[in-house]
């Protein structure tokens, strides 16, 4: 793993073993130094599991942590407890017992704090802690840390969010893979947000997460994981807004120019409030390979979506073989009545024959009309096209000539045998998605949780305007529809200094919606140094896209490369990144994903996994990382390990660089004069950095 990573390395340095403990971020939520006694050898601690609770009530947040340390050891161990507080935030409780005793700690100022980390620092020749320099800090003596037992920790902190421009951030330090004997069993962040303000957008660039809102100004965000080592803090941002589509901005500006994130998400809408009406044509594949479980869950997934329409939403199925078989000659409504008699025609539907899906999509299409309704089709196959027209380029031709309503076409390839060619550009030229989906995975879930998502349409048509700046390479190209309870992300490229004004624009039933956020001052600073690598990802997916459909076309291969390797994204074209046993398990770069995309092969499990690949990259909401052991992140920059030296990607092999030495009196005078330097610091004792033009050799 590298100098300034391995725990053994750091014990026979120091002589001491460390624990950051924790899954995300032991060194930011807290952990226990063990204290040894001389000439022995502690194991690392590890800890069961790291709950965290968050209450946001009008801005002000309180952070409840719940830990379990263990002593691997065979006797009792003292340790000193740190945690390292977030800037402006107070320590309101700490529980931990040796017996009935409760055990107290103290706060100590971001100068007295510096001091300590620095000295630990030092002892340990570990740079760990530098990221934190300038926090305050929480300490507390730990005796006894059971022999072979487990030490229960609970910290709570209460910090007052800013706002700027109606946004609000909330971060949790979760950032620590360095110290832990382990990986975390469990971890778990729950954050409640109230506000009398409805909340609008809710966005974390770090995590997956998922988003409930039960109110107009209530969200609950939840993130949970097992068996991990999270090395990433834990962001969210939320805005709040009393229009019925909330808007928010936010750029960054680095030397390669400036990046921007717009996010526009509708207000709570409460059940039974009004959406848009749909028209929407469910076509599903009922060749032969279709037989067994995938019939039957494509036919429950029909079911589910005819027990899930609107009153007023109208309808129509096609089912298609070697022939297709449509359930009405036009669009019917979703009343009762028509519902069951569309429920008895899937029933009926049986496997066999070929593939005809040419003159399926037609039927489908001949179905819908234009005017103020969304036009969905939900086009499922998990074939090539074997009867009829079988040319792609023919196919494309006619769907593109039927396709009059303007419907969006959304498609679900079932298993490799698929021509992933056709059924992206199917749905990318007609304003959809495709989602591929394995022979082993749940085809139902799949199609129910997707129609979940598009069921309620609240504007479509979508088109954003910016004034005061000019953009460039926006991504996606083709803007969604925006659903209840959905988001837009809008990611892309900017030039300009004034004030930000965005308008957007779409239809709601027969109305025309404006919505319009006003004069946004650009900023200045890191507060969202994740834009470029967002952008880079969106970016790398829509450039293999149009290598996988036009052709190999080296200028394309080598602007993927370059973005790859600036911010540390793995794609076919970039696996070298990561070791081959990271490579198997990462679709991007597997050899045979690798090939179709360079071969322009259209079928079989490379071409799946490539056309997976794609699409995670352009539909991707957070940035690209990828667990390596050659690969870490810090904040904007990435490094790679080479020859035991972390080196950032910016630096210019051969170019010169200031020696400093690390734990010198020299290195924490480089922190002290640059303080915007640490945090990378922190990155290991062997590191090259480009930090404000200059380049930095540490060396041990």
């Amino acid at each position: 793993m590298g100098q300034g990573r391995s725990v053994k390395t750091l014990a026979a340095l120091a002589g001491l073993a460390v624990l950051l403990a924790a899954a995300p971020g032991l060194r930011a939520d807290g952990f226990i130094i063990p204290n040894p006694r001389p000439g022995q050898d502690i194991p690392p601690l590890s800890v069961r599991y790291h709950r965290v609770k968050v209450e946001i009530v009008n801005q002000v947040a309180r952070t409840s942590v719940d830990q379990v340390f263990v002593n691997h050891f065979g006797r009792d161990i003292e340790g000193t407890y740190i945690f390292p507080v977030p800037e402006g935030a107070s320590v309101s409780d700490f529980a931990m017992y040796v017996g009935n005793e409760r055990v107290q700690g103290e706060i100590l100022d971001s100068r007295e704090a510096r001091r300590i980390y620095e000295d630990i620092v030092r002892r340990m020749r570990d740079p760990g802690l530098l990221e934190y320099m300038g926090r305050s800090l929480f300490r507390a003596r730990v005796f006894p840390i059971p022999a072979k037992g487990e030490k229960r920790v609970q910290i709570s902190y209460t910090e007052v969010l800013k706002s700027d421009g109606g946004l609000v951030k909330y971060l949790y330090p979760l950032n620590t893979e360095r110290f832990s004997r382990d990986p975390l069993d469990e971890v778990s962040i729950s954050v409640r947000v109230e506000s009398e303000v409805p909340i609008v957008n809710v966005y974390s660039p770090s995590h997956k997460v998922s988003v409930r809102k039960d109110g107009p100004g209530r969200a609950l965000v939840g993130y949970e994981d097992k068996r991990v080592r999270p090395d990433k803090d834990f962001l969210v941002y939320y805005s709040l807004s009393k229009d019925d589509i909330g808007l928010s901005f936010m750029n960054w500006e680095g030397p390669e120019g400036g990046y921007f994130l717009l996010l526009a998400s509708p207000r709570y809408a409460a059940a039974g409030e009004r959406v848009v009406n749909k028209n929407i044509v469910l076509v599903l594949d009922s060749s032969g390979s279709m037989s067994g479980a995938k019939i039957r869950q494509a036919k429950e997934a029909a079911r589910f979506i005819l027990n899930h329409l609107g009153p007023r939403d109208e309808f129509s199925l096609v089912d298609f073989d070697d022939g297709v078989t449509a359930f009405s000659d036009a669009l019917v409504p979703a009343t009762v009545e028509n519902i069951g008699r569309a429920l008895k025609f899937v029933d009926g539907i049986e496997d066999s024959g070929g593939t005809n899906i040419n003159d399926a999509l037609l039927q489908a299409l001949s179905r819908m009309r234009g005017g103020e309704r969304p036009n969905y089709v939900l086009f499922l196959t998990d074939g090539l096209p074997t009867v009829g027209t079988t040319e792609t380029a023919d196919i494309l031709r006619h769907v593109q000539q039927a396709n009059s309503s303007r419907s969006r076409v959304f498609v679900f390839g079932v298993g490799n045998d698929v021509n992933t060619e056709l059924l992206d550009r199917i749905s990318s030229d007609h304003r959809g998605t495709s989602i591929y989906i394995g022979e082993t995975e749940d085809l139902e879930a799949a199609i129910s949780s997707f129609y979940e998502k598009i069921s309620s349409p609240l504007l479509s048509d979508l088109a954003v305007a910016f004034r005061g700046i000019e953009t460039s390479q926006v991504y996606p190209r083709s803007l969604p529809d925006l659903f209840k309870g959905s988001q837009l992300v809008l990611v892309g490229k900017y030039r300009g200094r004034g004030l930000v004004s965005v308008i957007l624009t779409g239809k709601s039933g027969r109305e025309e919606k404006r919505f319009v956020l006003e004069g946004r001052a650009l900023v200045a600073g890191d507060s969202f140094n994740f834009l470029p690598r967002l952008w880079a990802t969106r970016r790398i997916g829509y450039l293999l896209e149009e290598i996988r459909l036009q052709g190999s076309n080296q200028e394309l291969a080598d602007e993927i490369r370059r973005l790859g390797l600036k911010y540390g994204i793995v794609t076919p074209y970039t696996s070298f990144l990561v070791t081959e046993r990271e490579a198997q398990a990462l679709d991007a770069a597997a050899p045979a994903a690798r090939e179709a995309i360079v071969g322009g092969v259209v079928g079989g499990v490379g071409a799946v996994r490539a056309a997976k690949a794609t699409q995670t990259f352009k539909l991707e909401d957070r940035a690209a990382q990828v667990a390596s052991e050659r690969i870490l992140y810090k904040d904007d920059k990435t490094f790679y390990l080479k020859g035991g030296v972390w080196t950032d990607s910016e630096y210019k092999e051969g170019a010169p660089a200031e020696t400093v030495k690390f734990n010198s009196d020299a290195f924490y005078k480089l922190i002290a004069e640059k303080p915007g330097i640490a945090k990378y610091l922190s990155a290991g004792n062997n590191l090259v950095v480009v930090f404000e033009g200059v380049n930095y050799r540490i060396v041990e």
